[in-house]
């Protein structure tokens, strides 16, 4: 018996015009047979019609190699455990009739990795070859529901090849069937991972990041975000995130904003008016209204704060805007709360942001200070640090739960934190942080990850930035299957200073 050596599907296909076919992992090797020597006694003629190379997929490997006879035409794979079988969606459940699970009977057809003809039969069926001299179809004519389940377990870094193949294929991610189905085995295979993902801002680009929660955290980027609709990416200086969808501010240009769902690909890019290009302190916020149980049809909304706040003055006036996804307005908002919002970023939940906030008072006066949903309190003489949640909020109380408690030197270090998050699966806190030398300069971006369990703080290094000033952002990544909407007709409207306020 030949040697078994260890491949790729990639190794073997890169390049080449391949037949994969796959053999029933649970027949009989004489059985078996049946779907292999149509693929040898007609080799030659496949190959004179463009094919490179014949490979056959098979759960009883050693059988198979034993029963075959030897042959130069068809390589042999074992796929005993069938995790290529499961991949593809291809598995045939008959533990009804003592079997287990086994492979259907399958012929591939690829053209440099690129699934141009399927046949997909059933155990126990005649030759394939002869399945596939009778009909040859494609990826495009089969059923939904057998699409939708094969294409479901592509992973992650491979959907944007899936998406830009067709319109069908793109169409998918717009089927709750299709998305719910990949979600929630993305979301399996994750848990398995004991895995945190999240959204990374860092040198004014975009990234998707997981860390493997384990006995020593590792961090891994999972791919760099990018618009499928911008062939040239921008610089983003800020990014905000409500349950998956992005609202991304850009570097050096205020005249537009874009959300974004990573998830589906789709972007929506808004003109900003003119009332708002004006100096202050600008806070962003994403969220949307409760008018709609179906989460994929919730209308998003952005709220735009322009602060001029001075500590020595009380008469300095605020401006608060809405956009609304529906109508593609601005709508100034007739309200002067008596709150200063001491950070620039806030909380997100079931579409409202909440933050920390202060009366509005000149210098010298001294204001209890409101923090809602996460509250990370330092206190650097002790050396102690304590995560509290909310575990009932309303209008105007909260109720708190202390989630841990824990004594760290590098106390010091974490009060430079731009952005945090809580993964309660996980029991970490995941906080955005710059790494400082002995003399006091910044030299790198990190990641810090703090075990309240196991009471134990790491630092994880992101990189060397190239612009210092540019600080390290994170937040919780979802899946989101919410729909942005487009401008009707595909443009913006124009709002011009005052006309709409």
């Amino acid at each position: 018996m030949a040697p078994i050596d260890t491949v790729s599907v990639h190794s073997l296909a890169a390049g080449k015009k391949v037949i994969l076919f796959g053999v029933p992992g649970a027949c009989p090797p004489t059985c078996s047979m049946k779907y292999v020597n149509g693929f040898i006694e007609k080799a030659e003629e496949l190959k004179s019609n463009g094919v490179d190379e014949i490979i056959c997929f098979s759960g009883n490997y050693p059988f198979m190699i034993k029963a075959c006879p030897e042959n130069k035409h068809v390589k042999f794979v074992a796929d005993g455990s069938g995790e290529y079988i499961q991949l593809l969606g291809l598995e045939l459940d008959v533990k009804d009739k003592g079997l287990g699970v086994r492979s259907r009977g399958f012929a591939l057809l690829l053209d440099n990795l690129k699934v141009i003809v399927v046949n997909v039969g059933s155990g126990g069926d005649c030759s394939l070859f002869q399945l596939m001299k009778m009909t040859t179809t494609t990826m495009s004519n089969l059923p939904t529901d057998l699409l939708e389940e094969i294409i479901s377990r592509v992973p992650r870094k491979y959907m944007r090849g899936v998406r830009l193949t067709c319109k069908r294929w793109n169409g998918m991610f717009k089927s709750q069937s299709f998305t719910k189905m990949h979600i929630g085995k993305e979301e399996a295979a994750i848990r398995e991972l004991r895995q945190t993902r999240m959204i990374v801002m860092m040198d004014y680009n975009v990234y998707l990041m997981g860390i493997a929660v384990n006995e020593i955290p590792s961090i891994e980027t999972l791919g760099k975000l990018t618009c499928l609709d911008d062939s040239e990416q921008v610089k983003i200086s800020q990014v905000f995130c409500c349950e998956g969808l992005l609202l991304c501010i850009l570097k050096d240009d205020d005249t537009k904003i874009v959300v974004w769902n990573p998830y589906l690909g789709q972007t929506r890019w808004i003109q900003t008016r003119l009332i708002c290009r004006v100096s202050g302190w600008k806070k962003y916020a994403l969220g949307y209204g409760n008018n709609s149980e179906n989460r994929s049809c919730r209308s998003p909304k952005i709220l735009r704060v322009t602060d001029n706040f001075n500590i020595f003055s009380e008469d300095i006036p605020l401006l608060y805007e809405i956009y609304d996804f529906d109508s593609d307005v601005w709508t100034t908002l007739d309200v002067s709360p008596h709150w200063f919002i001491m950070s620039e970023r806030g909380l997100s939940l079931k579409g409202n942001t909440y933050w920390g906030a202060k009366e509005r008072h000149a210098y010298g006066s001294i204001d209890h200070i409101i923090y809602k949903i996460t509250a990370l309190f330092q206190n650097c003489r002790a050396y102690k640090l304590e995560l509290w949640i909310t575990t009932k909020i309303d209008v105007n109380n909260a109720t708190w739960s202390k989630f841990f408690t824990m004594d760290t030197p590098y106390l010091h270090e974490i009060l430079s934190l731009k952005t945090f998050f809580i993964d309660e699966e996980n029991k970490i806190v995941v906080v955005s942080n710059k790494e400082r030398d002995t003399k006091g300069d910044l030299t790198h971006d990190s990641i810090d990850i703090i075990n309240g369990e196991a009471r134990c703080l790491w630092k994880l290094k992101l990189g060397k930035p190239a612009d210092k000033n540019c600080w390290p952002l994170v937040c919780p990544y979802v899946p989101s299957v919410v729909q942005i909407k487009q401008h009707k007709g595909g443009k913006t409207k124009e709002q011009s200073d005052y006309k709409r306020h």
